[in-house]
């Protein structure tokens, strides 16, 4: 998970984020989504599932489609060689066949979420030991649907790769992730197959070296049926999000046949802040509204948003909580409130702009 690269140009006033007020829609988003061919989900965690009643009802109200936080991970799902468990990520299958919610695997190979004994990237035998154990233990899933095979593989900047033309993260050739693709197509070519990653929302460095390599495993002829578009939002006042470029980036993953999905999306409101929370919810409100605009009309079906309720955002979590401009100013901290629904389990504006935007798709 990361963050959009921030666009530091100053905007014109006309093009400030409209503070508009939402009109609720009490309509559940996944029945909202389902009435025009979308799927809406979020990203859940097993053990809250189990722990908390209001909030698995939430979930199943509101979401066609769910990703494990963590269940899925290598770390999770292979702590030693060879050793495999599933019991979390089985009770997030188990808790899907119950409420006909779709499952999104997340994810086959990663540089974080693994355990201390595998190297990065790891070598092909433990790709394939690995790939062939957790696929196929949901080869015959009836919700597991699609997974990301390949998670964060392009580097954060130029100076973190020893591969030009990619960007991907120094040790990782691009022959190693087509191989990663052709090994999980020969264990199981039913799923939906991704390359998910985050900095890719505009014209960026990163989003021109994710697109060369989304080009290369095309031209591989390996099978790749979407794109990952996480979607860790910054926006504010003070600079603009770049429309154009992201617009570009949709254009040329549907040019390649790549589908694009939302697979991680929050928002989170930069300085300058409001002066009060109801103001800052319709920020975050109008962000999704604007953001979910573009998608829908570049035939983006599925928005996920990395989690539900603000009560458990991993923006919130001390190891993650963005430094600059929160993470050392705890009376800023009610002010990340980056999800459709609140502590309480309450909608927000967030959720009703949500709402409206799959209304108004086309």
């Amino acid at each position: 998970m990361g963050f959009l690269q921030k666009d530091k140009q100053k905007e014109d006033h006309s093009n400030n984020i409209n503070v508009a007020t939402y009109t609720n829609i009490n309509f559940p988003l996944r029945q909202l989504a389902a009435s025009i061919g979308k799927r809406y989900g979020a990203a859940i965690s097993s053990d809250i599932l189990l722990k908390e009643k209001d909030y698995a009802n939430l979930i199943a109200r509101e979401c066609s489609i769910v990703t494990p936080n963590g269940e899925l991970k290598w770390d999770a799902t292979e702590p030693q060689p060879g050793r495999f468990t599933f019991e979390s990520a089985d009770a997030i299958a188990d808790f899907c066949q119950k409420h006909n919610i779709d499952m999104h695997g997340h994810t086959l190979f990663w540089h974080m979420g693994k355990p201390d004994w595998l190297p990065y990237p790891p070598t092909l035998k433990m790709i394939e030991r690995h790939v062939k154990g957790v696929m196929g233990h949901y080869r015959n899933s009836k919700v597991l649907k699609s997974w990301d095979i390949a998670n964060e593989i392009i580097a954060d900047n130029e100076n973190e790769t020893d591969n030009a033309t990619y960007g991907l993260r120094k040790g990782v050739k691009p022959e190693l992730i087509r191989d990663l693709f052709l090994i999980a197509a020969s264990v199981d070519n039913t799923k939906k197959f991704y390359l998910n990653d985050f900095g890719i929302e505009g014209a960026t460095w990163k989003s021109d070296r994710f697109l060369k390599m989304v080009e290369y495993l095309k031209n591989s002829g390996v099978k790749i049926d979407g794109a990952g578009v996480q979607s860790h939002l910054w926006f504010s006042s003070a600079y603009s999000f770049d429309e154009k470029g992201f617009n570009s980036v949709l254009k040329r993953l549907n040019d390649l046949e790549v589908k694009p999905i939302i697979t991680e999306l929050d928002i989170i409101i930069d300085a300058p802040l409001p002066d009060s929370i109801k103001k800052l919810d319709q920020m975050v409100a109008d962000s999704y509204k604007r953001y979910l605009d573009l998608c829908f009309a570049a035939k983006v079906d599925t928005v996920i948003t990395w989690g539900l309720t603000d009560r458990h955002t991993w923006i919130r979590h001390p190891d993650w909580m963005p430094r600059q401009t929160f993470k050392d100013n705890p009376n800023l901290w009610k002010f990340l409130r980056p999800l459709p629904f609140d502590e309480n389990l309450q909608p927000k504006y967030a959720r009703d702009a949500i709402a409206q935007a799959f209304q108004q798709a086309t």
